[in-house]
């Protein structure tokens, strides 16, 4: 007993191996056929191979023969395509049918030549073959079809004529039987006798006429690489039911014109070449200060922007054009908020660009995407008209939200001594709006002046200002989108959004031994103490008072009142803010994130 169960142990175990391996496998099974051609043990990639090789000269050595109007024409084996690869997968299939624990009854049937997998090879015309063409020619008398051309206002149908004709779909599937079954081993048969027949012309297919005439209307646009402009198209159209109505109306061989709809799109050719760049959209200019690092990288980004032309309804990113902000980049170290004081830092400066840019497309009056305010207030625009950027993970972004392609147009320039960033964005006003923004300080935090110990600072010297630390006004401000009209009448008002700027104390740096000589609480960095210095001693002339005059508000008052000229574009503001913002030093304010930096 205990050596047959091993024995049904052994075949159980080969044959849960032979269903694995059929499973896993991806080799044709034994007996496997394609159009006749053997398959079997040959891997997928193999047996498409093999069909494709071997049915292409089998194909080759048959030809089917057919009779029309007593002449006889023949048509070779070599106008054939073979799907090949349709018909290796249904076989590869076919030898899998059936559930998981069959397949190794599936093998052995086929190795037995009990069950096999014969798949026919799939036949096509891939176009109608030249011997039915000829016989077509061969007709006298032919039927002639629907026709039709296109004038620049009309459809021009030409009705057909009756006439002799032969039905070539039928014919085409004849031939590809046979071929079939001489491939698949079959004996060749006589010609195929094709009749002639009378026939009336077919309804031409008006769908698929239409299709062939039809054309969307599109809008002249402006090639960005070539600058050149990709000209117009009308639409072209016609009613369907109209044409049909026009051709059952007509006689054989008669014309008949049926009228085209057109349609020109909203933007033609000549009105893109006419209005193209025409109006000033939004023009700014803000004083740029700082070392010589900080004017290289302000004029790097300018140059990197320059030129750049956005069409209707794309997207402007500032980091994708300036980026990346590192000396790769091709940028140097200057003056950065990092940690709350003002580091060198790679690329430091360049926010003062993409927030002239911000400013100048709110004067635009276009789509804000994506937009993030500095930590402090900077100094060289009206309060919240800022656009920080940094790394990936902060960007500023803005669409074309206009029917018109715009071109920004950047530099940085001097003078009179003074250095500006200067943002010009060029397109077409069609309605004559424009933004006229402004900022409300809603409330402010001073900041104070503070006194850190430093072992760097002479022992008896006055407390050194720190200049990295130095004194910003906290400020809660709201941001308002005024919309003029081509008047300079007041359209809309509306707060886009509220931006709250840290204020940051100014500090000063003093040697610990010294904190009774200034009167410095070392526990609050506050001078509350009474000096202990002599009256005659003077307070440092470095040091601000304790509540320091906070920097002039650039931002217009709530209701100011230009008087802007008739044209949009010469409503704009002067290129030079109106009221000569305070300068922050020429830093950039960095995100939260910069300060792990």
């Amino acid at each position: 007993m205990v050596p047959v169960l091993i024995v049904l142990a052994v075949l159980v175990a080969a044959y849960a191996g032979l269903t694995a391996w059929v499973a896993m496998s991806n080799q044709m099974l034994p007996n496997t056929t394609v159009g006749g051609i053997e398959l079997g043990g040959l891997d997928r990639a193999e047996a498409l191979a093999k069909v494709e090789q071997e049915a292409q000269s089998r194909c080759e050595a048959i030809s089917i023969s057919f009779t029309c109007g007593g002449t006889e024409f023949t048509v070779p084996g070599s106008d054939l395509t073979a799907d090949g690869a349709s018909a290796v997968n249904d076989a590869w299939q076919q030898s899998r049918s059936g559930n998981l624990l069959s397949g190794g009854i599936r093998y052995l049937g086929a190795l037995l030549g009990v069950s096999k997998a014969e798949v026919d090879l799939p036949l096509r015309f891939d176009q109608t073959p030249q011997a039915i063409l000829d016989a077509e020619s061969h007709i006298t008398n032919g039927m002639v079809e629907t026709t039709y051309t296109v004038t620049d206002t009309t459809l021009e149908l030409t009705h057909g004529t009756t006439g002799q004709a032969i039905d070539i779909v039928k014919l085409e599937e004849e031939i590809l039987a046979q071929f079939q079954d001489q491939l698949n081993g079959g004996e060749a048969q006589p010609p195929i006798d094709v009749p002639v027949t009378t026939e009336a012309p077919p309804e031409p297919d008006f769908q698929a006429i239409y299709d062939a005439v039809y054309k969307e209307p599109a809008d002249a646009t402006l090639d960005k690489t070539t600058k050149e402009i990709v000209p117009s198209v009308t639409g072209v159209s016609f009613d369907i039911e109209a044409a049909k109505a026009a051709l059952e109306g007509t006689e054989e061989g008669e014309t008949v014109s049926v009228p085209l709809t057109l349609t020109e799109p909203a933007v033609t050719t000549a009105k893109l070449e006419a209005n193209l760049f025409s109006d000033v959209l939004g023009k700014a200019s803000t004083r740029t200060t700082g070392d010589s690092n900080r004017i290289h990288n302000v004029d790097l980004a300018c140059q990197r922007v320059n030129g750049t032309i956005l069409l209707p309804g794309e997207v402007f990113s500032y980091n994708a054009l300036c980026g990346p902000y590192s000396q790769s980049g091709g940028y140097l170290k200057a003056g950065a908020y990092v940690g709350g004081a003002t580091t060198p830092t790679w690329a430091g400066g360049v926010c003062q660009l993409s927030s002239t840019i911000y400013y100048t497309t709110l004067k635009a009056n276009l789509e804000t995407v994506e937009r993030s305010k500095h930590k402090y207030d900077v100094g060289y625009l009206p309060s919240g008209m800022d656009a920080t950027v940094y790394s990936d993970s902060l960007d500023f972004k803005f669409k074309n939200s206009t029917d018109y392609p715009i071109k920004i147009v950047t530099s940085l320039t001097k003078s009179n001594g003074t250095r500006y960033c200067n943002v010009t964005i060029y397109g077409t006003n069609t309605t004559g709006v424009y933004g006229d923004p402004y900022s409300v300080v809603v409330s402010t935090t001073q900041p104070k002046t503070v006194y850190e110990p430093s072992s760097s600072v002479p022992q008896g010297s006055a407390p050194q200002k720190d200049s990295t630390r130095t004194a910003y006004t906290g400020k809660v401000v709201e941001v308002h989108q005024r919309l003029r009209d081509a008047n300079g009448n007041v359209i809309s008002d509306t707060v886009i959004h509220t931006d709250r700027f840290d204020a940051r104390d100014a500090v000063y740096l003093y040697n610990p031994a010294d904190a009774d000589l200034w009167g410095i609480d070392p526990s609050t960095g506050l001078k509350t103490k009474t000096p202990t210095a002599p009256s005659t001693t003077p307070t440092p002339s470095t040091a601000p008072s304790t509540t320091p005059t906070p920097t002039p508000s650039v931002a217009p008052s709530a209701t100011p009142s230009p008087t802007p000229s008739a044209a949009p574009s010469a409503a704009q503001p002067s290129a030079a803010p109106t009221t000569a913002p305070s300068d922050s030093g020429g830093e950039v304010v960095l995100p939260p994130e910069a300060e792990n930096r």
